[in-house]
Parts: C-alpha cells; structure tokens; sequence
C-alpha cells in the first residue's frame, strides 16, 4: 500500500481535515495536498513523522510492523519458562557475588604477604 493511501486511511480515522492536519503538524497545507495525493513520491521523513505524530499514529504501523510490545509479550510467554529463567539468573547472581568476595579476600591476602614481606626486609622477596 503506498504511504499516500496510508496517511489518507489514518486521516479518515481521526476524523481530521487537511487544515487540522497542518495545525496540529506544522506542515503547510499544500504539501500535505501533494503528499496525499500521490504527487510527493518521496517525502521526508520529517515531514511524514510529524504528520502521522499529529494524527496520534505510528510510524511502525504505517511501514507494517506491527510487533507486540515487551510487556505484551511477557504476557504472553509461558510463566513457568519464566519462572525459570528468573531462578536461574537469581543462582547466577549468587555465584557472582560469592566469586567477588572470594576475588577480594584473596587481594586482600595479596596486600597483606606484600606488605608483611616489606616490613621485615630480613626476609622474603624484598630484602635490603
């Protein structure tokens, strides 16, 4: 279907005039005209955008898409695959939290040998 048919459906929907249209959008009047009448075969993107915003559409649903949103299709999914995938980013999360404790008990470690070996310069690696 070509874009000129689609904005003309979406102006017919909200029951707009081609004045309205270009009150509510900024867009003159006779470009409007010549976009709906096929005679703009390509108009900008702005132009378009701020047309369908006016007439309270979308974008995505004048090119086609037509995708659920993320909290359509969370409502859609299977709450036990769900459930799932919620526990087992929850054990993931433990384990992280353990590997982060035990990273920084073993620097903290580190730290202490160095600075053990660095107080007592008869012994250890650094010897004066």
């Amino acid at each position: 279907m070509r874009l000129s048919t689609q904005l003309k459906l979406l102006k017919e929907k909200r029951k707009l005039t081609k004045q309205q249209l270009s009150d509510l959008s900024g867009v003159p009047v006779g470009t409007i005209n010549r976009i709906l009448s096929g005679q703009t075969d390509n108009p900008s993107f702005q132009t378009v955008c701020d047309m369908v915003m006016a007439m309270e559409g979308s974008l995505d649903e004048l090119v086609g898409i037509k995708e659920d949103s993320p909290v359509e299709q969370r409502k859609t999914a299977n709450p036990e695959i769900i459930k799932l995938y919620e526990n087992m980013i929850d054990y993931k999360e433990k384990w992280i939290q353990r590997l982060f404790a035990c990273c920084c008990i073993l620097t903290l470690v580190l730290i202490g040998i160095v600075a053990f070996d660095l107080m007592n310069p008869a012994i250890g690696f650094f010897r004066s």
